[in-house]
């Protein structure tokens, strides 16, 4: 336990409603205890929907899923309809990847609280997963109308946007966020990705070193590195790369574009090493071996070149530039195979 306290926190053994001393506990972080004092409750009262429910999310955010999921199960046996069970159990579902799930929970927690803008929210996320971006950008504006002022949502809305290209009207949005919320990272990010996409390379990296002001995050590192090999800005794009694979290893998209970046500034073998991590990191993926080939032929090692292309389209057989790739190739060893 920290030997710094809050001051205003009441210890949890000290409340006169056992279940109000849990809610506090899990509003301080302290999940341990929260859970100690829900699994005390519910010796007394074994199907006490409340307490089972605060043991969930004490469990879950303690990192035990399966005893998560077991005691949501439970409780949903013994209210079915209970909207709030229903919402933080599609929240544990959507954190293990489980988005068909989630988005039935979400669904049936807005049936029975269709005024609860959090789980218009996480739908809308659980749909964003499941490549239905439009209709999450729907359950996001749902929210909005019960939460005109939370800058989150307005940010959702900006990501969604982005995700399907209608950046100037992402910008907006992510200008309304940033209007709520000034030094919102996220937000700063998402702007620049919006120029960015709109040719304006020069001004997204502004909007980028802003963020990244904020939070050193490889993502952002990533999309900086980006603007600044579009502006031939080779070396500090590298450093770019550099950062965001330092923040993050297997970064699979940082890894194969600092390999381009390599290649095009001469360094092969440096190349082929993110080239080859990338594959270890993607094993499926075509986009190593393709560029694995690109980076062979431009220090003039054709056969390997070609044996690389060969494989990616082994990978993916209606690969187009690879299969335009693969025909050049083949003319240049003077074979018309």
């Amino acid at each position: 336990m920290s030997e710094h306290f809050d001051e205003n926190y009441d210890f949890p053994e000290l409340q006169d409603n056992p279940l109000d001393a849990v809610q506090q506990a899990l509003e301080h972080g302290d999940n341990e205890t929260a859970l100690e004092l829900a699994e005390t409750c519910l010796e007394d009262n074994p199907f006490d929907v409340e307490a089972l429910n605060y043991c969930a999310v004490a469990a879950s955010n303690l990192g035990d899923h399966d005893k998560a999921l077991m005691l949501y199960r439970k409780a949903l046996r013994f209210d079915p309809s209970n909207g709030a069970l229903h919402h933080n159990f599609g929240v544990l579902l959507e954190r293990l990847g489980r988005y068909q799930d989630a988005y039935e929970h979400f669904w049936r927690s807005l049936e029975l609280q269709p005024d609860f803008p959090e789980a218009y929210v996480n739908l809308g996320n659980v749909l964003d997963e499941m490549g239905r971006t439009h209709e999450a950008l729907q359950m996001y504006r749902r929210a909005l109308k019960r939460l005109p002022q939370a800058p989150d949502i307005y940010y959702n809305i900006g990501y969604a946007l982005n995700r399907i290209g209608h950046f100037a009207e992402a910008m907006e949005f992510f200008e309304r966020t940033l209007n709520l919320k000034a030094d919102d990272p996220a937000a700063l990010n998402g702007y620049g990705y919006a120029l960015a996409n709109l040719g304006r390379d020069e001004e997204a990296i502004l909007w980028y070193r802003r963020a990244l002001e904020l939070a050193d995050l490889a993502n952002y590192h990533y999309n900086l590195g980006l603007s600044l090999r579009r502006l031939d800005r080779a070396e500090e794009s590298l450093q770019a790369f550099d950062r965001a694979i330092e923040l993050e290893p297997e970064f699979f998209e940082a890894r194969i574009e600092r390999a381009i970046q390599l290649s095009h500034q001469g360094r092969f073998d440096a190349a082929l090493d993110d080239l080859n991590r990338a594959e270890q990191l993607a094993p499926d993926s075509s986009e190593p071996a393709f560029y694995r080939s690109m980076v062979l032929e431009r220090s003039g090692r054709l056969p390997e070149a070609l044996s690389e292309i060969e494989r990616c389209l082994r990978i993916d057989p209606e690969f187009g530039m690879a299969r335009n790739n693969r025909g050049n190739l083949l003319l240049k060893l003077g074979r018309l195979d």
